[in-house]
């Protein structure tokens, strides 16, 4: 699928996350950028404290101190939106069941973001595709990417099954993810905690 700042799935994701909205002239406004932003500032807001730690240990080894630019920028890249939505789609599917207001919630904006014949085409497979958390976990390329996975599939389900409860379990523990960061992004995004 292809995507980018300037429309696509990161304007899907933009619409999804509140960003992105329509200029007078009907071009967008960047709302894929603004989608990724929000995520990667939740993921940095709630992996704070994990970098305080890492910043009490910098007085022995100032090149750890914060996050290396590749981590950055592994936050809004092409890879990372695509690996967002379909984390998205995931976490719908957790319960067994894709319902119309998790559909809605991850494409419902597809005719006002104007996706191309292959982004819809690529919502469509991974929507039809099993749910396989192993394979979702393997292209996660760090830490915060992980945050930003993990805070994505949030935003994309209502959390209110067993079953959803578990899979988000699943993840973190996939992820790697520790309690304070999980709390954290639960917090943020007005999650119910797990």
């Amino acid at each position: 699928a292809t995507s980018g700042g300037g429309g696509g799935l990161g304007d899907l994701l933009g619409g999804l996350l509140g960003g992105g909205a329509t200029g007078s002239a009907g071009t967008r406004s960047g709302g894929g950028n603004a989608g990724m932003a929000i995520l990667a500032t939740i993921a940095m807001a709630a992996l704070k404290n994990w970098t305080d730690g890492r910043r009490a240990q910098a007085a022995m080894a100032p090149d750890t101190a914060g996050f290396a630019a590749p981590e950055l920028e592994s936050m809004t890249a092409p890879a990372t939106e695509e690996l967002v939505v379909r984390a998205m789609i995931s976490a719908a599917k957790a319960d067994g069941e894709v319902s119309e207001d998790e559909i809605q919630r991850i494409v419902g904006r597809v005719g006002a973001d104007g996706l191309s014949e292959e982004e819809k085409q690529f919502l469509i497979a991974e929507l039809r595709r099993p749910l396989d958390l192993a394979a979702l976990v393997a292209e996660v390329p760090n830490e915060m990417v992980a945050a930003e996975i993990y805070a994505a599939s949030l935003l994309a389900i209502q959390l209110d099954t067993p079953a959803e409860a578990a899979y988000l379990r699943q993840l973190a523990q996939a992820l790697r993810l520790d309690g304070a960061t999980l709390s954290r992004l639960h917090e943020i995004t007005g999650a119910t905690a797990i």
